[in-house]
């Protein structure tokens, strides 16, 4: 995919400056998938693609690696073979490709594709979490889609007894462990809440968007996980939307719709 566009606008098609090709010899089997630097479409992307291929069927991976989650993954799925960093211009032309089919996708997660998770980070799944069961994902070191009352919501959260929790400053066990153990979750609309995944049956999740980009994925996930999910969207006249040039402009929590989420 090439989020935002349609087939027809996607950047591949008139994409001019990839190189010669590099011979890959043997077979290779490509996971990598759109975005897959990033925690939300690795987990629910990329990581499943990976669990459905069979022992033995690559020599070669072409998948995203260079984060300690990604790595982790496949230190413990067991590979050991080289992997090829996909990135912008890479191209390769292999001997014999392998292509597993998307199990489910950040925008269309599936039940299979959960279930695969689930069962893979079992023995990732540790004890009772230090940051306790009420959870506040927080944006604050992000370059975009921050919350723009983050001191007057912080304020509002911590009374109540929340935690602060930065996801990229922790393990990936330690963001299943703290997710596997809420029962409250508020976080703007961001790749931390993929780690809904881990989440159980009946916890809450207050999701904060900005009018101009509501985007249901998350909606989605907590549905299959059978959660409740609660939206909050700032009151005002302008017309709800998902315009994808708003992907990247900031939330205003409404503090009043907050609160009675969280009633």
């Amino acid at each position: 995919l090439d989020f935002g566009k349609s087939f027809g606008e996607h950047w591949l098609l008139g994409y001019g400056k990839i190189g010669p090709p590099q011979w890959v010899g043997g077979s290779a089997a490509v996971i990598a998938t759109a975005l897959g630097t990033g925690y939300g479409h690795w987990l629910l992307d990329e990581l499943p693609r990976l669990l459905t291929l069979r022992r033995g069927e690559a020599e070669t991976l072409i998948a995203h690696a260079a984060q300690p989650f990604s790595r982790l993954a496949l230190d413990q799925w067991g590979w050991t073979g080289p992997v090829l960093t996909a990135e912008r211009g890479a191209h390769w032309q292999c001997e014999q490709l392998v292509v597993p089919s998307l199990v489910g996708t950040v925008i269309q997660p599936t039940r299979r594709g959960l279930d695969l998770i689930m069962e893979f980070t079992a023995p990732l799944q540790t004890g009772a979490s230090a940051l306790g069961e009420r959870l506040y994902i927080t944006r604050e070191n992000a370059r975009r889609r921050k919350i723009t009352n983050e001191p007057e919501l912080w304020s509002e959260l911590q009374a109540v007894g929340f935690a602060k929790v930065r996801p990229e400053e922790l393990t990936w066990p330690e963001q299943i462990s703290a997710f596997r153990h809420a029962k409250v979750v508020v976080a703007p609309h961001g790749a931390g809440l993929a780690n809904l995944a881990f989440c159980r049956p009946g916890t809450r999740v207050v999701e904060l968007f900005n009018r101009s980009y509501l985007h249901g994925c998350f909606w989605r996930l907590a549905a299959l996980q059978g959660l409740d999910y609660r939206p909050v969207v700032p009151a005002s006249a302008e017309p709800l939307a998902q315009t994808a040039a708003c992907n990247r402009l900031d939330i205003t929590a409404d503090i009043p719709q907050l609160r009675a989420a969280l009633r």
